[in-house]
């Protein structure tokens, strides 16, 4: 529901406001390095080419997420409707498996996960055309960036490649950060979703990978690439004391978490910049003989964190910057991509760059200087604005550092909309990591008149948001971390369109046309992306799992299924209601379709069931069928008929693997507790005693590989391992750093099984869990 809004609500907020922008003002810092003027440059041909559809992160170099190419509005968004769902096939990362936006160039969708693998989607069908998998675990929001006939993504940490954007082969790769010539820079990694234009891709390392936040020495650095050759054309570190405000063995900070703007009027690029570390501050620990409360240990502004970077697109000179979050002690990135636009502001027309980030501060300043022209506060706010926390006391902060402005905002004529997170937390002694209580958080859905840098409007959800902003003709979508999507008419933030999605959002649609691709794929449900078309009302049914072609051991069969447009209902008997019904499972027979008849075969294995998921249970070896039907109330068939079929092997044969942790998962320093699961092997205490088939234990390894000559027993002269009789086992004292984990069956003997049965995982230690930059 709406807020209200008095006269006295009109007026308060611009007294705080003008209040606020002359604190704010106050310890902003600005300067101009050069007069020269930067060169105009020109965007790749496919930016050109498909335009009108969403070649960009942003839509356009502007970033304004908004689209008047499309047929969707408020007229007909009653009728959108998911089209298809494309299952994303790699595991869940800490933010979920995408956290960015896709881009649509024609009929082609192309989308990164969190794994560092990229997708290329059918538009109108939703099939994969093809994939490239690197299986490396990001935080995110990382992505494709499309252009010269090449797709530049990171392939880890430290990589970025150029893939052919027919085929996915890869033509070049750079690598930022050299491991092996300095390890101490491996504390740094890739987060960015690339931006290409004027023959050169954009990306940024952040202090940070999937395996250690914030070290000590970690600085962000802004990269420009040669589109054919991957040559780094500049760089720009984004720390400006590379000595680290005096600490480097503590201190870290800056980079950019989301792709910059790019006036393609006069070759400026804008960056976002992230916060300086240690925050709020360093416990006495190890190496480190006394506590840095409130950043003591970084002391100054801590330049260029916090800040908006105008650099010169060819050459990275710095023109001017402004800091508006000197000496951060709260985690608050600057990092939402700045949108550019114009404004009549003052009585004065003028080109401006708007810009947020998790302070839960929007931000306007003039594009060619960087004076600050408006800042407006958006979202809860509660001690958010102390240079320094009590310490000796644990208080609460709000917006936290997930909270803010998390994620991109979008603009049209003349008004931005934001998504501001309320995510509360607690910091104690000006010291400890904030503690985050995202299950209480909510979020504002907001409308920004930037002529006069007030609030228009201002929507409150029940729920975190993650979803960003994005402006479709006349309607505005976003969504929350509890899987709700919603559509509000722009001029009045009135609700006309919503979905509950099988997943949290953590992601931001792309559109073109009568479609709109949406990622689903934070936590709480199987990681898809859908895609949304207008009419797409028919009932539609798909296998999750298993997959088509999948080998898999004997025994019990969990099936899952996604179910669009379609309510699953216990109502079997009852008069058929259209719209609702129920599945059909069925194994090693086909699904009936004759209409009006009860869908039920005559033999084989089959079930009727209220919801998505069946356990077929003791599937012998061999080859099966799997079929899935939606069905009436009275098991006859919709019409026309809506089922599913696939092929899968399974066999006897011993499998392992590793449950949890699941793989590149990241992990407090102490104890970790490797589980396995085993089908097809008994896993017994007769360690010493003669072999039996399918009998035996388990060892596992904490990065050493497990020997595999079926000769010797599987103990290595060096590591950590351990022989176990049961399917988990604990490494204690487990270090900060990458640690790979080995689980592998052995005979009695502890002997390996020839062939070798193993499996592995990789997982990040990281001293703290807090504060991941900008997601």
């Amino acid at each position: 529901m709406k807020r209200p809004t008095t006269i006295l609500g009109k007026i308060v907020p611009i007294i705080v406001t003008m209040i606020l922008v002359a604190v704010l003002a106050s310890c902003t810092v600005k300067t101009t390095t050069t007069t020269a003027t930067a060169v105009k440059g020109t965007p790749p041909p496919e930016v050109t080419q498909y335009a009108g559809d969403w070649p960009l992160p942003g839509k356009d170099y502007n970033n304004s997420r908004a689209t008047t190419d499309s047929t969707i509005n408020s007229n007909n968004v009653s009728t959108l409707g998911a089209s298809w769902v494309f299952n994303v096939p790699s595991g869940q990362g800490t933010f979920g498996s995408i956290s960015t936006t896709p881009l649509i160039l024609g009929n082609n969708v192309y989308i990164q996960d969190i794994g560092n693998n990229t997708m290329v989607i059918d538009l109108t069908t939703g099939a994969q055309k093809w994939q490239k998998v690197y299986n490396i675990a990001n935080e995110g929001p990382n992505g494709a960036a499309v252009g010269y006939g090449k797709v530049f993504v990171s392939a880890s940490h430290y990589d970025v490649v150029a893939l052919d954007v027919t085929t996915g082969a890869e033509l070049w790769r750079t690598t930022l950060i050299d491991v092996i010539k300095d390890p101490s820079q491996g504390v740094n990694g890739i987060d960015m979703q690339a931006l290409v234009y004027d023959g050169l891709v954009y990306i940024s390392t952040v202090p940070g990978n999937a395996g250690v936040f914030y070290a000590g020495g970690g600085m962000g650095v802004l990269y420009a690439l040669d589109e054919a050759t991957g040559k780094i054309v500049w760089s720009f570190n984004t720390i400006k004391d590379t000595g680290l405000w005096g600490h480097p063995e503590i201190n870290s900070g800056g980079g950019a978490w989301y792709p910059p703007s790019v006036d393609t009027k006069t070759g400026l690029i804008f960056f976002d910049t992230g916060n300086p570390a240690p925050f709020p501050g360093q416990v006495k620990a190890a190496g480190i003989p006394q506590d840095w409360p409130n950043g003591s240990s970084r002391p100054g502004d801590n330049l260029y964190t916090c800040s908006l970077l105008a650099l010169d697109h060819k050459t990275g000179e710095l023109k001017w910057y402004n800091q508006v979050r000197p000496h951060d002690i709260n985690d608050y990135d600057l990092q939402i991509p700045p949108i550019l636009a114009t404004a009549n502001y003052g009585g004065k027309q003028q080109d401006v760059v708007i810009t947020a980030g998790k302070m839960g501060y929007v931000y306007m300043m003039n594009r060619q200087t960087g004076a600050l022209l408006w800042s407006i506060p958006v979202g809860q706010h509660n001690n958010d604005l102390l240079s320094a926390f009590p310490t000796d006391a644990q208080i609460p902060v709000i917006p936290s550092a997930i909270g803010g402005v998390e994620t991109p905002m979008s603009y049209a004529d003349g008004v931005v909309y934001v998504l501001a997170n309320n995510t509360p937390s607690e910091i104690k002694n000006g010291l400890t990591t904030p503690v985050f209580a995202l299950n209480k958080s909510t979020s504002d859905l907001l409308a920004i008149d930037i002529n006069y840098g007030r609030i228009l409007w201002d929507v409150p959800l029940n729920a975190g948001g993650f979803g960003g902003t994005t402006v479709v003709n006349d309607l505005v979508f976003t969504g929350t971390f509890d899987g709700m999507l919603y559509a509000f008419k722009r001029d009045t933030g009135k609700q006309v369109w919503s979905y509950k999605a099988p997943a949290s959002v953590n992601a931001f649609p792309a559109i073109a046309g009568d479609t709109m691709v949406w990622p689903i794929a934070g936590s709480g449900g199987p990681p898809s992306v859908i895609g949304f078309k207008l009419g797409a009302t028919n009932p539609s049914a798909k296998l999750v799992s298993p997959v088509d072609g999948a080998n898999l051991p004997a025994g019990d069969l969990a099936i899952t299924a996604e179910v669009t447009n379609f309510n699953l209902v216990d109502k079997q008997g009852q008069p058929n209601v259209a719209g609702e019904g129920h599945l059909h499972f069925y194994l090693d027979v086909d699904a009936p379709t004759t209409q009006g008849q009860p869908a039920i075969p005559a033999g084989g294995t089959w079930a009727h069931v209220s919801g998505a998921n069946y356990t077929f249970k003791n599937v012998a070896a061999g080859v099966h069928t799997i079929s899935i039907e939606l069905v009436n109330n009275d098991h006859t068939p919709l019409n026309p008929p809506v089922v599913q079929k696939i092929t899968i092997t399974t066999d006897i044969a011993p499998r392992i693997k590793i449950s949890t942790p699941t793989n590149g998962a990241i992990k407090k320093a102490g104890s970790i507790t490797i589980n396995a699961s085993v089908s097809n092997f008994n896993v017994v205490d007769k360690q010493g005693q003669a072999n039996v088939a399918g009998e035996g234990h388990l060892h596992f390894y904490m990065d050493v590989q497990p020997p595999t000559d079926p000769t010797r027993p599987a103990i290595p002269t060096t590591g950590l391992w351990a022989h176990v009789s049961g399917t988990s086992y604990t490494f204690d004292n487990v270090p900060v750093g990458p640690h790979t984990f080995y689980v592998q069956m052995v005979n009695n003997d502890h002997t390996p099984l020839s062939p070798g049965i193993s499996d592995s995982i990789q997982v990040y230690v990281i001293t703290y869990t807090g504060g991941f930059g900008a997601q």
